[in-house]
C-alpha cells in the first residue's frame, strides 16, 4: 500500500504477551500497541480483537534508543575512509598515506581523505605538513583530519580545492572555520543517489542497534536531503535536523520552528535545534579554555566572539528554535552561559530542551548557572575513552573536571547521550557502557572513575522517552532485547542482543531467527 508522504505511516495492532519490561516491577506482561501507541500494559491478560499476537517468552521490551548527536551524511562517507587513529607519530601517518594514496580501495574520486588522527603525544607532530604530503603526491589532493574534525592537514592540491594556497596556509593546516569549509566541500562531492544508498544501509544498521531516532547536526540545509531520502522510500528513523548560522536566514524565511514537521517525510522528520559551534576541539587543542594549553600561551579558539554568541542565540530563541551550543572548553561554556543568563533576564530564556553539546570541561562555578537555565548536557561518552590520552596531554591537572557526567547529573542537569558519529561510532550500547565504566574495556583503566554514572541514569539518557521503561500512552518506539540492561555491567551492556525494533508500531528490524 502506498502512503502519501505527508501522511503518518499506518501500523498494525500488536499484542505482546509474556514480555519482561525493562524498568517495570518483576513479572510477565501483556502489552498492546495500536495506532503507533502503547495503549495498555498489564500483568493480567489483555483482550485485543484482530491483533497480531507475539509471545516474547520472557524477552525484554524497552523504549527504543536515540542518538542525540550525529553528523549523518559525514558519517556515511567517514566510515568508508581510512582511519589513522591507531598511529602514534607523524612519521607513521606519512608512511601509511604513502602506502595507500594510489590504492583504488581508498581513492575518493581522485582524492585521498583519511580521518581521526590523535596527535596528543606524537614526538614529531611538525613533520606532518604540506611539504611532506606534497612529497607523497603533488597531483592528487590529500586531506587528513585530526580527531574531532576541527582541523585538517593538506597538501597543496588539497588546499587549492577550497581556494586556499601555500601563501595563506604555508604548513597546510586548516583550523575551525577553514577546516569546516573543507569538510563541507568534501562531504558535498559524492553523488546524492550513492549517499542515499549508504543512508538506507546506515538506517538499517541503526535499527539493528535499537535506534529509532537521531538528531542530525550535519552542516547543511538538511530538510531537503531528508525529503529526498523519504521520497525514495526511507522510513526507518525519526530525525531532528539542525540549523547552523549560515543557514539561519533561509530557515527563518521559511518560518522554521523547532518541532515543525518537515513536509514529505510521514511526519518523522522535524526541525531540530539551532546549532552554534563556539569553540574548537580537544583533539585539535583548540577548545577554548580558561587556562592555557601546556607550555604555551594558547587558550584555544573562540570561533564566535561573545557578542556573536549573544546575538545568534537570542535571535534563534526569539524565533522559537531550541539551542544546541557546542562549548567544549570551560571558557567557551562561561561565555555561552553569560549570554543565556542575559537573555533569561530580558525575558527570553532558552527553549525547553536546549542543550550544551559536549560540555567536556566544566568549571565548578558554572554548574549552578547551567542548571538554573534549564539546559541539558548532550554528552558523548565514547569520547572520554578515546580522548583520555589527549586530556592528560592537553588538560593536565584539569582531568577531574573533564567529562564530568556524575557531577552534572548530581547537580540536577539532565543528560542526553549520543555518538557524534563519525567521530565515534553510532553505537548506543557502547556509549552506555563507557558512561558506566569510564573505560573502553580490554583492561583499559577507568578515566576519572569518580565521574561514573549508574546504569539507570545512562540508560534513561539514551532512550526515546527519556525513561528506563515504556510509557502507556507513549509512542510505540520499542526494542526487544535478550537481557535486562539495568542489571548489567559494562561488558554485559556491550553483549546485549537486539532482536527487534519498532518505530511507531512498525518493525524496522527483526533479527535472524526472531519469530514474530
Amino acid at each position: 500500500m502506498t502512503v502519501a508522504l505527508d501522511t503518518p505511516l499506518p501500523s498494525p495492532k500488536t499484542l505482546f504477551t509474556n514480555a519482561s519490561l525493562v524498568g517495570w516491577p518483576a513479572g510477565t506482561y501483556s502489552v498492546l500497541v495500536e495506532h503507533g501507541t502503547v495503549v495498555a500494559a498489564s500483568t493480567s491478560p489483555i483482550k485485543a480483537r484482530d491483533a497480531t499476537v507475539i509471545d516474547l517468552a520472557g524477552l525484554w521490551l524497552s523504549p527504543s534508543l536515540v542518538d542525540w548527536h550525529t553528523h549523518w551524511t559525514k558519517n556515511l562517507i567517514g566510515i568508508r575512509r581510512y582511519s589513522l587513529e591507531h598511529l602514534k607519530s607523524a612519521a607513521a601517518v606519512l608512511e601509511a598515506v604513502a602506502a595507500r594514496v594510489d590504492d583504488p580501495e581508498w581513492d575518493e574520486d581522485g582524492f585521498f581523505v583519511a580521518v581521526n588522527m590523535r596527535s596528543g603525544e606524537w614526538p614529531d607532530t611538525p613533520a606532518l605538513n604540506r611539504l611532506a604530503l606534497d612529497a607523497i603526491s603533488s597531483a592528487k589532493p590529500i586531506c587528513l583530519n585530526f580527531n574531532g574534525h576541527h582541523s585538517y592537514v593538506c597538501n597543496t592540491k588539497g588546499l587549492e580545492f577550497v581556494g586556499f594556497s601555500p601563501e595563506t596556509h604555508p604548513d597546510g593546516i586548516l583550523y575551525e572555520t577553514d577546516a569546516f569549509k573543507l569538510s563541507v566541500a568534501l562531504t558535498s562531492r559524492p553523488d546524492a543517489d550513492l549517499l542515499d544508498t549508504y543512508s538506507d544501509e546506515m538506517g538499517r544498521h541503526a535499527a539493528s542497534l535499537g535506534v529509532t531516532e537521531i538528531v542530525d547536526l550535519e552542516m547543511a540545509f538538511n530538510d531537503i536531503h531528508w525529503q529526498r531520502r523519504f521520497a525514495k522510500g526511507f522510513k526507518g528513523l525519526r530525525v531532528h535536523t539542525g540549523i547552523y548560522p549560515q543557514h539561519l536566514d533561509r530557515a527563518l524565511e521559511k518560518g522554521f520552528k523547532t518541532g515543525d514537521a518537515v513536509p514529505g517525510t510521514h511526519g518523522q522528520v522535524t526541525i531540530g535545534p539551532f546549532k552554534l559551534v563556539t569553540d574548537g576541539s580537544l583533539g585539535s587543542a583548540t577548545a577554548y579554555c580558561k587556562d592555557p594549553y601546556p607550555n604555551s600561551c594558547n587558550h584555544g579558539l573562540l570561533t564566535h566572539g561573545p557578542g556573536e554568541i549573544d546575538a545568534l542565540c537570542l535571535r534563534a530563541t526569539q524565533s522559537s528554535l531550541r539551542l544546541a551550543v557546542q562549548a567544549i572548553g570551560d571558557e567557551a561554556l562561561r561565555h555561552t552561559l553569560d549570554a543565556l543568563d542575559a537573555h533569561k533576564a530580558a525575558g527570553f530564556p532558552p527553549l525547553a530542551g536546549s542543550t550544551i553539546e559536549h560540555a567536556q570541561l566544566v568549571d565548578a562555578p558554572e554548574i549552578p548557572r547551567f542548571k538554573e537555565l534549564g539546559l541539558v548536557a548532550s554528552i558523548q561518552p565514547r569520547h572520554l575513552v578515546d580522548d583520555a590520552e589527549l586530556a592528560h596531554c592537553h588538560w593536565p591537572g584539569r582531568e577531574g573536571r573533564a567529562y564530568a557526567f556524575k557531577t552534572l547529573h548530581d547537580a540536577g542537569i539532565p543528560l542526553r547521550m549520543g555518538s557524534d558519529c563519525p567521530i565515534a561510532p553510532l553505537q548506543p550500547w557502547e556509549a552506555i557502557a563507557c558512561a558506566i565504566a569510564r573505560s573502553g574495556g580490554n583492561e583499559q583503566a577507568a578515566f576519572e572513575p569518580q565521574e561514573i554514572i549508574d546504569v539507570e541514569t545512562a540508560y534513561a539518557a539514551s532512550t526515546s522517552n527519556g525513561r528506563t521503561g515504556i510509557d502507556v500512552g507513549g509512542r510505540a518506539d520499542l526494542v526487544v532485547i535478550d537481557a535486562d540492561p539495568l542489571t548489567l555491567d559494562a561488558e554485559g551492556i556491550r553483549r546485549v542482543k537486539v532482536l527487534g525494533t519498532l518505530l511507531g508500531g512498525n518493525w524496522t528490524h527483526k533479527a535472524k531467527g526472531f519469530a514474530v
